[in-house]
């Protein structure tokens, strides 16, 4: 996959910098609400991580940033020139397990233990992790953008969520009442 990306960033006549991977990361559109309910959780005290099967540099270079303690995403290696020449890490489904039980573990939890977590997935990437959160106490969450997509179907057939919701984040969604619900900040 990441050698499609290189080569076309080559074609367009850039360099595989980490400047060029970030153009365009700060026009970025985000579903309805997400900045304010990122903020949100954030005021409360609510833990957010990232965990994306995208570019880490580029993740970490979007507004919404700064609304997470941690960013796991797929990184690259560099040549002596700053170019990128390699896959460091890629982020795949099953590294997102791999990154929850590290979240857990340096919060001091068993690795094992997803009480107090929350997974908020959108795509076939995120079923491992969605997963692993249900099967050891926690609560998994599929938004989507249209009810009728394979994705969105496949997710249902094999009850991989405990709720799905439209990607909505604005104050009204049931999508951002549910989440306020489960982390005790409904009044």
């Amino acid at each position: 996959m990441y050698k499609l990306y290189f080569e076309t960033i080559r074609n367009a006549g850039l360099k595989l910098t980490d400047k060029n991977f970030c153009l365009g990361c700060k026009r970025v559109d985000y579903n309805a609400g997400v900045e304010e309910f990122l903020e949100m959780l954030k005021a409360n005290g609510i833990r957010n991580y990232l965990l994306s099967s995208g570019l880490k540099i580029f993740l970490e270079n979007v507004s919404i940033a700064p609304c997470f303690e941690k960013i796991f995403a797929t990184t690259f290696t560099y040549n002596q020139d700053g170019e990128a020449n390699g896959v460091d890490f890629l982020m795949s489904d099953k590294n997102k397990v791999v990154a929850i039980k590290k979240i857990l573990r340096e919060s001091g939890s068993k690795d094992d233990d997803c009480s107090d977590v929350i997974y908020v997935g959108d795509g076939l990437t995120d079923r491992y992790a969605m997963d692993f959160v249900k099967e050891h106490g926690g609560r998994a969450v599929f938004v989507y953008l249209d009810s009728s997509s394979k994705e969105m179907q496949l997710i249902r057939e094999r009850n991989g969520a405990d709720f799905y919701a439209r990607a909505n984040f604005t104050r009204e969604s049931e999508l951002r009442k549910y989440i306020r619900k489960v982390c005790g900040l409904e009044k």
